[in-house]
């Protein structure tokens, strides 16, 4: 394989530890060589993230983290320009490192293991506080303003991407009759909700934009106990993050569970000081629209993966997707 080639994937196991060593090498860290180097993902044409053991501030283990550049670099304006002047809880950043002309790496602190869940009430007020402090605070941030758009005309690119990769793939022979049947039926329904999206739009209307992460859900949440914060929500991962209302911050992942993924009351509580014309069922309209976005990006994403040989999973996701929007859609006025 050729060097170009090797730039275009993360390397072997073999190799990971060597290069993640020489990046922390590089970004002039005077706190030793890592006891130890624990490979925790190697996901060989995305990210790959390792542990560093005893090199953090007062012996903690360090993450390395090794992406793409383009979203490497939303990441580092995040830590670096964003997130220390906001009054909330956030890993320490230790740094970034270029690797080459594709990948670079970042170094933040091990915040454990215990995720977030909104099955916990205490988790629910936590991440309405983290959140309420965020979105107001980032609001006044100057640079916020440069982050990339993830306001509704960035789910509506979504909609649309997500329908063009379904049309452009109806004619993949691994599709059977049952699923283009169920894939049209999604083309009907983006093409409904683009025709109501000013409902969408209107539900956004008024809310200052801020900082959003854009994918706060349990798999990116930490709840991490320390001496000097005490119990604190620890969000990682802002490759999909930037500049927008925050509908899709507060809306759940997925409709697994009853209920919200945080605490509406906490969060309206803390905003309301600084968007006092937001209420509750401003606010309920919000976190539809929310639900919206974050199911019409997840579509774009399974739909990507139409164009290949093995399509059963993601028509299972799109059907699941697509049934939820559905719902969304059905229990509003929206898009009828």
């Amino acid at each position: 394989m050729t060097t170009d080639q090797n730039s275009n994937q993360n390397p072997p196991e073999s190799l990971l530890d060597q290069r993640a060593a020489k990046a922390w090498r590089t970004l002039g860290e005077s706190r030793g060589e890592p006891a130890r180097i624990e490979i925790l993902k190697n996901s060989r044409k995305k990210s790959a993230i390792c542990r560093f053991e005893g090199v953090g501030l007062r012996g903690a283990s360090v993450i390395a983290k090794r992406c793409r550049k383009a979203p490497g670099f939303i990441e580092r304006t995040i830590y670096e320009q964003v997130l220390p002047h906001l009054p909330v809880t956030a890993p320490h950043y230790y740094g970034f490192v270029e690797e080459d002309d594709t990948f670079c790496w970042l170094f933040l602190e091990d915040v454990g293991t215990q995720r977030f869940s909104p099955l916990i009430e205490e988790h629910r007020v936590l991440g309405a506080r983290w959140l309420g402090l965020t979105h107001t605070a980032a609001a006044r941030v100057a640079t916020t303003a440069r982050l990339p758009d993830r306001g509704p005309d960035h789910y509506l690119d979504h909609l649309r991407s997500a329908r063009s990769s379904i049309l452009q793939n109806l004619t993949n022979p691994a599709l059977n009759t049952d699923d283009l049947a169920f894939l049209k039926t999604v083309v009907t329904q983006c093409n409904a909700l683009e025709l109501g999206w000013e409902q969408v739009e209107e539900c956004c209307a008024g809310v200052p934009v801020t900082l959003v992460h854009g994918d706060f859900r349990r798999k990116n949440i930490y709840v991490h106990t320390t001496e000097q914060t005490g119990t604190g929500l620890f969000p990682i991962d802002w490759e999909t993050a930037g500049r927008g209302v925050p509908a899709a911050d507060l809306a759940p992942s997925r409709r697994r569970y009853s209920g919200h993924q945080v605490d509406l009351p906490t969060y309206l509580s803390i905003v309301r000081e600084c968007w006092p014309s937001l209420n509750m069922s401003a606010l309920e309209q919000l976190v539809r629209a929310g639900s919206i976005f974050r199911r019409l990006a997840a579509m774009d994403w399974a739909s990507r993966s139409l164009s290949s040989e093995w399509t059963e999973g993601p028509v299972d996701l799109l059907r699941g997707y697509q049934a939820e929007l559905a719902d969304i859609m059905q229990s509003t006025s929206w898009a009828q």
